[in-house]
């Protein structure tokens, strides 16, 4: 049975649409998965390997997200201009190797900038907003500034929708304004079509494989939708995009297979 989900009460929104997307040839061998879940009415209205998106893995740089919310929160950011200083040492990506804002930390994916904010953040207090976001298996036991980087906590697709879901109805709790400043600073790309996905990759590689997430949230004309995709294969070749940037590539692709991109 091919690993995949669109429920029938739905399948108006393919002869509307387009046909399903192909997955196959989309994913190429990797194991992955995908999920278009519709913010209006509140379903999900495609979902590919249910079984993956129901698996936990590090969240990787999507963690940004959530530790945007708990910074904006605490006050520890105070906008999107706030800047923390470069500490000198030089990094394989050089958009890391300046002073940074809050507003840069999400389009570079800054490592150091999230690893300033956690420590004065704290266990405890991190501790406390995982449990409220319910979020994944909020174990940080892997250390405070590495723990979302391939370590101890790990979430699934499905449950990486939920926390998006809370954030983009202002259900997260944390102040209204933690929640709109963190949308704020989430990238977004513009397809030709006019369609906007604000979204963050994720990335883990090993000597042996890579593992690349992007979620994200999709304004089109057709609708308001949160995706999320996340893979498992062969790490790319030195100095090629990250997992990450494949996975957000890849769901643009389906996205654009259903005419929503």
């Amino acid at each position: 049975m091919r690993p995949l989900i669109c429920f029938s009460l739905l399948l108006a929104f393919f002869r509307v649409h387009a046909a399903e997307p192909d997955f196959a040839k989309i994913f190429q061998g990797k194991d992955a998965c995908f999920i278009l879940y519709d913010l209006k009415t509140d379903k999900i209205v495609c979902q590919n390997n249910a079984m993956r998106c129901g698996q936990r893995f590090a969240p990787c740089s999507t963690f940004k997200i959530a530790i945007a919310v708990m910074a904006f929160d605490k006050g520890i950011l105070k906008d999107e201009n706030t800047t923390f200083q470069w500490d000198g040492v030089e990094r394989s990506n050089p958009n890391w190797n300046r002073d940074t804002s809050a507003q840069d930390w999400l389009k570079y994916s800054v490592v150091w900038f999230s690893q300033r904010i956690t420590p004065q953040l704290g266990p405890a207090t991190i501790t406390n907003y995982l449990a409220r976001f319910d979020y994944g298996n909020r174990d940080i036991s892997g250390g405070l500034t590495n723990f979302w980087l391939g370590s101890t906590l790990k979430i699934s697709a499905n449950e990486e929708i939920e926390f998006w879901k809370k954030l983009w109805r202002n259900q997260l709790p944390v102040s209204r304004r933690a929640m709109a400043m963190t949308r704020g600073i989430i990238p977004m790309e513009i397809s030709p079509s006019g369609s906007k996905l604000a979204g963050k990759t994720g990335s883990h590689t090993t000597a042996k494989s890579a593992l690349g997430w992007f979620v994200g949230h999709l304004d089109s004309k057709d609708g308001e939708y949160l995706v999320a995709v996340n893979y498992t294969g062969d790490p790319p070749p030195a100095g090629k995009m990250y997992p990450g940037m494949i996975a957000e590539s890849l769901c643009q692709k389906i996205l654009e297979e259903m005419k929503l991109y």
